[in-house]
């Protein structure tokens, strides 16, 4: 299974499919011969502020300092949207969004309006960690299997905390416990030992000495 990643790992599947988002964004400047960037249009060349989508990973390989296309925050990060996650962050569908949201949104933090984003999707983030705990009590992998409401991050959060929390009730009810001494507990154990061999050896020497 492949971990999240928060930075960029070009073996990561999850970044992959991350970065195929198409992201909308507006040409800066007239540019000749890539209007087959715009399935929409069947013009040749694409006109400076033209609208249209493409892939985050070809917006991030863009030169910062000139830049051909500005990129457009989407819809599921605006401050319409933060409103409705203060609202009620757990009521919000975040899968049927985007399956990545949280990394789709990290990824989008070194854009424009970084630090707006990053704390929405840290106060999201916070709020909806309450009900995904309540989840790893109640819910069974089963019943969570159509549940939109978790996007991909919130999911192997789940598995993981369902995952410990069986460990702990085995624990509890001491099935398949297997408790072994430190190696410290060990070593002054065996040393302990030593010592009272030693105690006891030098007593029957002392005992057998005073019956002759």
């Amino acid at each position: 299974m492949n971990n999240p990643s928060y930075y960029p790992n070009y073996y990561s599947i999850d970044d992959i499919m991350v970065t195929q988002e198409r992201i909308p964004c507006r040409a800066l400047r007239s540019l000749e011969k890539l209007g087959f960037l715009d399935s929409s249009e069947k013009s040749e060349d694409l006109e400076n502020n033209q609208q249209l989508e493409l892939p985050l990973w070809y917006l991030s390989q863009q030169d910062e300092r000139n830049p051909d296309f500005g990129l457009q925050v989407p819809d599921i990060f605006t401050s319409a949207y933060k409103e409705i996650y203060k609202a009620d962050a757990n009521y919000v569908e975040l899968g049927r969004l985007n399956k990545f949201y949280y990394d789709l949104g990290m990824n989008l933090c070194k854009f424009e309006a970084g630090d707006d984003l990053a704390e929405m999707l840290h106060d999201t983030a916070k709020e909806r960690v309450k009900g995904l705990k309540d989840l790893c009590n109640n819910v069974s992998n089963e019943n969570l299997v159509d549940n939109k409401k978790l996007e991909h991050m919130e999911r192997m959060l789940y598995e993981v905390g369902s995952r410990s929390r069986k460990m702990f009730a085995d624990w509890l009810q001491e099935k398949a416990v297997n408790i072994k001494s430190t190696e410290l507990v060990t070593n002054h154990r065996k040393r302990k030992r030593d010592v009272l061999d030693g105690d006891e050896g030098g007593s029957s020497q002392a005992s057998q000495r005073s019956s002759m």
